[in-house]
């Protein structure tokens, strides 16, 4: 293959077809390792001599605009390639290493995120959350979780929604990520005064009916955001939290108000990204006395059924034993006892407590849930490290 002149689009559709989300091309001392990242784990794909590798970084660069002999500075650049018969954006990043220049390709994909909501995974009340809140635009719609939990394909899955109901939607993201038709997309550019803050000033002026804004990653990106939602804008946004009543924490140490957070919080939703088991190969059994012990420990109620991956997979899975994933999910609408106890400034355990008491699904309750179904396993959940309010 590396001797080939397209070489890096046949490397490219082979990614494309196995899945992955991500390409790195990896200097070791003595040649390339080229890995795939699949369903969140990265897989070693295959191994290159040095003279292939080194070829085979340069047809990227030029393909990418980028000159040859560069190798000491970082780059990043985004470029399309027409790979298996379609347009897939990449952003390449180019690193200098001990061994010699790394390549990091994430495969924008816009098949990834044309999902509708009913596809996200959600359990059916949290569905019916969405829907509910899609139809009265109440408040801020706040997706938390962290980085690589699925929260921008729950948001573009929403932006979808209201694309096709003819609203005016307008962003400001870094990076914009996927282009979709019929929304208005500014891109953060901070060397040309767009930095999220002056983004959101910017986008509120355009009349929108929803403005996305996209992660709110410091204090000014935060308060401009929460200010328009308080203001009466229907604000969608993300924020790094472990469950839903910790984005108020994430808010409270960005330095906003409790009467800011309780005016501004419509819907606030956590989640989580595991690999689905492989339906061709999953197989059922019981849980071990290990993960009874476990699984008591945690306050879960322990599923019927143990489904678990095979250890050999197959052919569709690629002899992983798991094929795609989803999400799991928390969905919290906030209502008037919320806002009282956020007004009174009350702490994590005491809204987590109200959460559960009113019969809102936590994210460890629907992680049983779909451990009971089959559609993912313990042991996935575990790898996750998914941390319990107690841990």
């Amino acid at each position: 293959m590396p001797d080939e002149a397209d070489a890096h689009l046949r490397l490219l559709g082979e990614a494309v077809e196995r899945r992955a989300s991500d390409l790195h091309v990896d200097p070791l001392i003595d040649g390339y390792q080229i890995h795939l990242r699949v369903d969140g784990l990265l897989r070693p794909h295959r191994s290159l001599a040095r003279r292939d590798g080194e070829r085979l970084v340069n047809q990227f660069k030029a393909a990418s605009g980028i000159e040859t002999g560069t190798v000491f500075t970082p780059l990043g650049v985004r470029r399309k390639f027409r790979v298996v018969d379609r347009d897939i954006d990449c952003r390449l990043t180019l690193a200098p290493c001990i061994s010699g220049p790394k390549l990091a390709l994430r495969l924008l994909d816009p098949e990834r995120v044309r999902h509708r909501i009913e596809g996200l995974g959600l359990h059916e009340t949290g569905l019916d959350r969405f829907r509910d809140w899609l139809t009265t635009l109440n408040g801020m719609f706040l997706v938390s979780g962290p980085t690589a939990s699925g929260k921008t394909t729950t948001l573009y899955a929403l932006l979808h929604e209201m694309a096709e109901e003819n609203r005016h939607v307008v962003t400001i993201e870094d990076p914009v990520e996927y282009e979709i038709d019929g929304i208005n997309q500014i891109q953060v550019d901070p060397r040309h005064g767009v930095d999220f803050a002056a983004g959101v000033r910017t986008i509120l002026r355009l009349d929108p009916d929803l403005a996305m804004v996209g992660e709110m990653r410091e204090p000014e990106a935060a308060r401009a955001a929460i200010g328009a939602a308080v203001a009466g804008h229907v604000i969608l946004a993300t924020i790094h939290a472990r469950d839903a009543v910790s984005s108020v924490t994430a808010l409270r140490n960005f330095g906003l108000a409790d009467h800011q957070i309780a005016s501004a919080l419509g819907v606030v939703v956590n989640q989580r990204l595991v690999r689905r088991l492989c339906p061709e190969c999953r197989g059922e059994g019981e849980f071990s006395p290990a993960e009874v012990e476990w699984l008591t420990a945690k306050g879960w109620e322990i599923p019927e059924r143990a489904w678990r991956a095979s250890p050999d997979g197959c052919g569709r899975c690629s002899r992983s034993g798991y094929f795609g994933r989803i999400g799991l999910f928390e969905v919290w609408n906030t209502d008037e006892g919320d806002y009282e106890l956020l007004l009174a400034g009350a702490d994590e355990e005491t809204l987590r407590d109200r959460l559960e008491r009113t019969g809102h699904t936590t994210l460890w309750r629907d992680a049983a849930e779909k451990i009971g179904r089959g559609i993912t396993s313990f042991a996935e959940v575990r790898r996750l490290g998914l941390a319990l309010p107690w841990d």
